[in-house]
């Protein structure tokens, strides 16, 4: 047995060791088996039939992990209905049976293929991610075309072990984690977005991605160590690494059950200076999870997975569905809905988006959604529908100057005239904010805060933007840099900009659940942190050690040092020479 360290993309924390369980890969056929034109109107009822049996099977399947996880946890098979709702995918494989006169195996292989390609071809992660969603639909359909023996829904005398997989498909991943064996997943592919992903996370069991060729390189009964916090999985490790792993996870494991503790306690400092900490989700089926972490609203509600479910363009209906679940179920806390942010490298497949020879300046965000002004109303008719609770707030993405504002505030009024000729009820106070991700807006912020009723600083990509550094490219990522003085300033100019004027703001992004940026933020007078839900019960746990007098006075320190390095050093040393507890989740993820 060999010894093999392998780096992938832990996502989600904490350690998990066992013997090593293979799960095959899922494959649609890519065979073409022609059929005569007379049996044509058979396959296409053959198919009709399957689909059918699989809409029961994910019913059974939403039924049986809203039992065993929590509503919360089912959230997989509401995008999965959806899909098989989409009719626009299902006329492209009807069509490929008629026109080609083939079995419905390869029409579906078919389908999966173009959605691979497209999906494949986007550059955002999270969209990418979205592709094993309607594979998963597919395979299942495919699965159910032909009579086959039922497996047991729980195999017998199961042992606890470590789940590795080339890839696997959120029904499956689901399903399995139900059965409460799994210690721990290791994966050649996925993201941190995949479903997967967001489950494991969901039930703390330890997961790296990313992988490569891990299934390649280990077989049944392996053992093998998964390090989700530092994104690390050691295969048939000596006795000597195994007791050092052993350790860790002990250490881990107790500082995560004082940590889950802390996110139902109040969101105060040590001298009692109150702050809110707000989830960034993607799916209306995340908001219970994000409060059980201890959530007070949401922060960012990212409304472009409304259009990943489908091959066809969302109508009004599919926004308002999606908009006044997550209102009700977060009320009466805020939800802070961004308006589609896509184009250039986020793009989908219904829209057919031009490719740009430089997308990140090119027509994306509140650009694309002014270019696409019928869309555009769609979604805001939507959002103003949902607002009747009133703690909807609608926030504009990439905003660079002033008159942008003034184009969206004038639909606005358009679309709030027309529901209110329909007698449709909305918040006709719906609070209207934008996104600073640009040095032009942060630039101009004290002129923006003027016309908008409040503020959200997108921090991943004003980083990005400000230094000229992609940070997912491996030759330039060191200089990402969210300590660099620059970025400080910039963001410290928008926040006091934003207070002087009495208007709300908040950070979403990895600042706000970074223990040490978000300190900096809080010292710069920021209250309202957002974020994805896991961290947030790391970050109350921080503020919750330190007094906000002293974390004031370091950052006041910090900010006229010269270099990154220099500030974080010190941020590091002051707070710990008073708060030693402040960073202990930091050395730990």
């Amino acid at each position: 047995m060999t010894f093999v360290r392998l780096r992938g993309n832990g996502v989600s924390p904490g350690i998990g060791m066992g013997e090593v369980c293979l799960s095959e890969p899922v494959f649609l056929s890519a065979r073409k088996e022609s059929i005569p034109g007379s049996s044509v109107g058979n396959e296409l009822r053959r198919l009709k039939r399957a689909v059918e049996q699989t809409k029961i099977e994910l019913l059974d399947l939403k039924k049986k992990i809203k039992g065993h996880m929590g509503e919360e946890h089912a959230f997989i098979f509401d995008a999965h209905l959806l899909i098989l709702e989409d009719h626009s995918l299902f006329a492209g494989i009807e069509k490929s049976i008629r026109e080609e006169k083939a079995r419905a195996e390869w029409a579906l292989a078919q389908a999966d293929r173009k959605y691979q390609e497209i999906f494949d071809a986007i550059a955002d992660e999270y969209f990418r991610q979205r592709k094993s969603d309607v594979s998963d639909v597919l395979a299942r359909i495919a699965a159910n075309l032909a009579p086959k023996p039922k497996r047991p829904a729980k195999p017998d005398g199961m042992k606890k072990q470590v789940l590795v997989a080339h890839d696997l498909l959120p029904s499956e991943a689901a399903m399995r984690f139900t059965w409460g064996n799994v210690l721990a997943v290791a994966m050649d592919m996925g993201g941190s977005t995949s479903h997967t992903a967001i489950l494991a996370r969901s039930l703390n069991i330890p997961a790296v991605v990313g992988l490569h060729d891990l299934t390649l390189q280990v077989k049944e009964g392996d053992y093998i160590v998964v390090d989700g916090t530092d994104g690390e999985v050691i295969l048939n490790p000596p006795l000597a690494v195994r007791k050092e792993f052993q350790s860790k996870k002990a250490k881990y494991d107790k500082y995560f059950r004082e940590l889950k503790k802390t996110a139902r306690l109040k969101s105060v400092t040590l001298d009692g200076e109150k702050f809110f900490p707000l989830a960034n989700i993607e799916l209306p089926e995340e908001v219970s999870m994000a409060f059980s972490f201890g959530a007070e609203g949401i922060g960012l509600f990212r409304s472009e997975f409304i259009y990943l479910q489908r091959a066809s363009l969302p109508t009004e209906e599919d926004h308002f569905a999606a908009y006044s679940r997550i209102a009700k179920a977060a009320y009466p806390s805020a939800v802070y809905i961004r308006t589609i942010d896509i184009g250039g490298e986020k793009s989908l497949p219904q829209l057919k988006i031009e490719k740009e020879p430089n997308p990140a300046l090119g027509l994306r965000a509140i650009r694309f959604s002014l270019w696409n002004r019928d869309l555009f109303r769609v979604q805001l008719r939507a959002i103003l529908r949902a607002s009747v609770l009133k703690n909807v707030r609608v926030l504009l993405p990439m905003v660079t100057e002033l008159e942008e504002v003034g184009e969206v505030r004038f639909l606005f009024e358009e679309v709030k005239k027309e529901l209110a000729r329909e007698r449709v009820q909305f918040d006709a106070q719906i609070p209207l904010g934008v996104m600073i991700e640009v040095p032009a807006a942060a630039a101009i912020s004290d002129i923006l805060v003027k016309e908008v009723d409040f503020i959200s600083i997108g921090t991943n990509d004003l980083i990005q933007y400000d230094l000229a550094v992609d940070r997912s490219n491996e030759f330039v990522s060191y200089l990402f840099k969210p300590f660099h003085p620059s970025v400080l300033r910039l963001i410290r100019f928008v926040i006091q900009t934003a207070l002087r004027e009495r208007k709300d703001v908040a950070v979403c992004g990895e600042m706000a659940a970074n223990p040490l940026s978000a300190l900096i933020l809080l010292g710069f007078g920021l209250r309202k942190f957002s974020m994805n839900p896991i961290f947030i019960p790391r970050i109350k746990k921080t503020f919750r050690s330190v007094e906000l007098a002293t974390v004031e006075k370091v950052v006041e320190e910090a900010m006229h040092l010269r270099t990154a390095q220099d500030i974080e050093e010190l941020i590091i040393e002051r707070i710990l020479v008073k708060h030693p507890k402040a960073f202990l989740l930091g050395q730990l993820m």
